[in-house]
């Protein structure tokens, strides 16, 4: 059936560009099509070619503005030096606001003599005499996002005389806002910026001393840290918080004693959640006596990320009880889970006490999450009445903490796997008790939330308003007699006025035929309007005049509607609640038993694979493959079991059998890889074919599935092939690859990556630089796979 996957190196050498191909890419870059130039400089930017430089600086002149941009960004990714002559040029010349914005980012230090004078004209003024702009009548004016970027080159190049520039800008009243902008070019100006900054800290505006705190730091000044001392003393909490993270960022020391008595609960979570020095006494004083809860839930949060003494804890176990009864959800739920990492007996007292007083199903969720840290028999029996709760994230929980703790030695450990186990066989909960519960639950919600819908103020339905399909009021008879389905059986008088009325209206809806072209068909036909416009176009006479044809039902059709009728039941449907909680109980727990290594568990996974619900069959088949890639092996009745299963009709079903197949025995998963890959069906044919991957193996079928018209199957196919074949597969690749417009090619790029210098991928090289010789769709897609090779390549 196949044949073995030649040996790869752990480590395969990184792909190179050969000279031709080189030259090739070169050349599309000087002559192809617009589109074509772009493609190849992006790849030359990925590769990161030394010899582009001079193709680029002829491109970045280029007539489409596209290419220009693309040369532009990729000569700035390059870093290349010696450019900014070119930069300047095309700052001043090319209109598209993109080259510009481009050439301001690939000025570099050097070049800060030579840009000076352009970046402070730019950063006050758009000069249109002297610089070339797009349609001045756009909607928006790309100077605007040009100033910006001046502003950061200038401080980035550290342009120190545009410091007045600057100012100007910022304070011009008819301009956008740019004191974000100019305080961080400040940043870059050396001493002259640091006293700018300085100065703005000492402003009257809350807001300029902010941006002067956050802008501080990025100077270079050795006395920033000292001014950002001062505003960490500043009055306004907004301007503290400013200079306080500034420092955190620079990574300079703070006064924890001081910050925690801070009057502003901002200052104090800060301080509790980000300061790298403060105690595990600070932080649980702020959980127990704080007032705000946001600093609190700070505090609480971090204490997850230590490790508690005894009187530590002690302190936080004293919040159990009624003073937890004040506090919110995230609150309780932070303390939980600091409560069951210490794993001490105190704090495994205050869980049941949470457990017990408060029934919200988030802090429920966190307490038998916490309950996973202890080996105690009464834990199991919180748990095992999780699993059987209403909440589904209670479920989630009680069944992850009973897999964790069966993942273990001694008694729990056993009982914990014998939940798991009658959880997956779904004996916790039948699905006859979870469907009588969910409909006394259903109608007790129905009852609760349409009880009181359609009733007047006094209770009664009576004086109801009633809309028709227009949104008229139907006036409703005051008695209470209920409407029967046969009042509709009443026939209608119809006088000779209405039957001519309804004739001349039928003739007048014949589409234009002839004398000769009328059928008898034309007298039945009704001139009700067929859509809105219809219906706006027509009179209302005339709607009047043509009511709908009514519908003549039987005794028997009356009968069924009424029985109908009287069946009909409201409910109400969550998209957070499962419609089966006992199937998605034993779901649940076959996949966690997965990534279990008991070999009881086999016979409840083989179990399941009798059920109807497709789902638990693939959840079966997932845990079984998982505990086969762990070593826990199936027998050979275990196989035969499998193997003599009726045929499954459920796609992702049968793909997981192919995939536990690659733990088969050859003789058990040669004949079902057979019958996958020469069948008919493409999901089973992508599924046996990764299987084969797994393998190592390469089936004789593949070079027919890589002519695949199913993507999926060819796409499994190329995958195969490239990681598995020489040299003689790239022609069925590259076809492959290309096909649909190359809806494949970054699969080949990815695989070709992955395989590196070889026989194979050294065809495919060439068989790319081939299709670049050609103008057209072939060429674009080749550029596509050679950027992403480059990208990859790089990386490297």
């Amino acid at each position: 059936m196949a044949q073995p996957k030649p040996s790869i190196p752990l480590k395969p050498e990184a792909l190179a560009l050969g000279s031709d191909l080189e030259n090739t890419m070169l050349q599309i870059v000087q002559s192809g099509s617009p589109a074509e130039q772009c493609l190849a400089i992006k790849a030359a930017g990925q590769w990161g070619l030394p010899s582009a430089r001079n193709v680029l600086l002829e491109a970045t002149r280029n007539d489409d503005p596209d290419v220009r941009v693309d040369a532009l960004q990729t000569l700035v990714k390059l870093g290349e030096k010696g450019l900014g002559e070119t930069f300047l040029w095309s700052l001043r010349n090319d209109p598209v606001s993109e080259s510009k914005i481009a050439a301001l980012s690939g000025l570099q230090a050097e070049d800060r003599e030579l840009a000076a004078p352009l970046l402070r004209k730019l950063s006050v003024e758009s000069f249109d005499d002297e610089i070339a702009w797009e349609d001045e009548n756009a909607d928006w004016d790309d100077w605007l996002d040009v100033q910006k970027e001046a502003i950061r080159t200038i401080g980035r190049l550290g342009i120190e005389e545009a410091l007045d520039d600057l100012m100007t800008a910022a304070k011009d009243e008819f301009g956008q806002e740019l004191w974000r902008e100019v305080f961080e070019a400040y940043a870059g100006l050396g001493r002259p910026g640091f006293l700018a900054l300085l100065d703005a800290g000492q402003s009257a505006s809350e807001r300029q001393r902010s941006r002067a705190a956050r802008a501080l730091g990025a100077s270079s000044d050795p006395h920033a840290l000292k001014a950002l001392d001062g505003l960490c003393q500043d009055k306004s909490v907004d301007v503290r918080l400013a200079a306080l993270e500034t420092m955190l960022e620079r990574g300079a020391p703070l006064s924890d004693a001081q910050l925690i008595e801070d009057p502003s609960p901002l200052i104090r979570s800060m301080t509790a959640a980000k300061s790298p020095t403060i105690s595990v006494d600070d932080l649980v004083n702020l959980v127990v006596h704080d007032d705000d809860r946001t600093v609190r839930l700070a505090a609480i949060r971090r204490l997850n990320e230590c490790n508690l003494k005894s009187t530590q804890l002690g302190k936080l176990v004293d919040l159990t009880g009624a003073k937890l009864r004040g506090e919110r959800e995230d609150f309780v739920s932070a303390l939980v889970d600091v409560l069951g990492r210490s794993k001490s007996e105190e704090a495994f007292q205050a869980l049941q006490e949470i457990k017990t007083h408060n029934p919200k199903p988030e802090i429920q969720r966190s307490v038998l999450s916490a309950l996973a840290y202890f080996q105690k028999p009464e834990v199991l029996e919180y748990l095992a009445e999780g699993i059987t709760s209403k909440s589904q994230m209670v479920r989630l929980s009680a069944l992850a903490s009973v897999s964790a703790l069966s993942d273990g030695d001694g008694e729990v450990a056993d009982n914990a796997a014998a939940i798991l186990l009658l959880a997956a066989q779904g004996d916790l909960v039948s699905e006859e008790m979870d469907t009588e519960n969910e409909e006394k639950q259903g109608g007790e919600e129905e009852q609760k939330q349409f009880g009181a819908r359609a009733r007047d103020d006094d209770g009664g339905t009576k004086n109801r308003i009633v809309l028709d399909r227009d949104g008229n009021i139907i006036p409703q008879d005051e008695t209470d007699e209920p409407v029967k389905l046969s009042d509709y059986r009443k026939p209608e008088p119809k006088n000779d006025d209405t039957e001519d009325a309804d004739q001349i209206q039928a003739q007048s809806v014949v589409l234009d035929r002839g004398e000769g072209e009328q059928s008898e068909e034309t007298a039945e036909i009704v001139a009700f309007p067929q859509s809105t416009l219809a219906a706006i176009l027509q009179g209302d006479v005339e709607q009047a005049e043509f009511a709908e044809e009514k519908i003549d039902l039987s005794d028997e059709d009356l009968k069924f509607l009424e029985l109908a009728q009287s069946t009909l039941k409201k409910k109400r449907v969550r998209p957070d609640v499962a419609s089966n909680t006992a199937q998605e109980i034993r779901r649940i727990a076959v996949r966690l038993i997965g990534e279990q290594k008991l070999t009881v568990f086999t016979p409840v996974l083989l179990a399941a694979m009798e059920s109807r619900d497709d789902e638990l069959r693939v959840a079966a088949l997932t845990a079984l493959a998982t505990r086969s890639g762990n070593g826990v092996t199936l027998s050979q009745a275990d196989w035969s079991l499998l193997v003599n299963l009726p045929p499954d009709n459920y796609a992702p079903s049968r793909a997981a059998f192919l995939d536990l197949l690659s733990f088969a025995p050859d003789a058990v998963a040669a004949p079902r890889f057979e019958a996958a890959l020469s069948g008919n069906d493409p999901a089973d044919q992508a599924a046996a074919l990764n299987a084969c991957m797994t393998l190592q193996t390469l089936p004789t079928q593949i070079g027919e599935l890589l002519r695949s018209d199913d993507r999926t199957t060819r796409r499994a196919a190329l995958k195969g092939m490239c990681a598995s074949a020489d040299g003689d597969a790239a022609d069925a690749l590259f076809e492959a690859a290309f096909k649909e417009s190359g809806a494949l090619w970054s699969e080949l790029s990815a695989a070709v990556g992955k395989r590196g210098v070889c026989d194979l991928t050294t065809s495919i090289m060439t068989k790319l630089q081939d299709a670049c010789a050609v103008s057209g769709a072939g060429r674009i897609i080749a550029l596509e796979i050679l950027a992403d090779l480059g990208k990859t390549a790089r990386a490297e």
